[in-house]
């Protein structure tokens, strides 16, 4: 078993569903028109992807301070 901070995890299946759904939705751009609330969540996943990515890259998912907030969890 595994002790792993649970922010980063929370981020971390973030980031999948995002990424899930942006290639959902751009392979459903190739058919048909995407809805105005398809479009958004487009936009919205690829934001995410995008922050996290310079979160990431900039060391800020590294830091300590948010440990009050998230507990380590452990994996089995």
């Amino acid at each position: 078993m595994q002790q792993v901070d649970g922010r980063k995890l929370w981020l971390d299946e973030g980031l999948a569903y995002a990424g899930k759904f942006l290639t959902q939705a751009l392979e459903i751009e190739k058919g048909r028109k995407l809805s105005a609330a398809e479009e958004r969540f487009k936009q919205l996943s690829a934001a995410y992807i995008y922050l996290h990515d310079k979160l990431r890259s900039a060391g800020v998912l590294d830091e300590e301070e948010l440990d009050y907030i998230f507990e380590k969890e452990t994996i089995h």
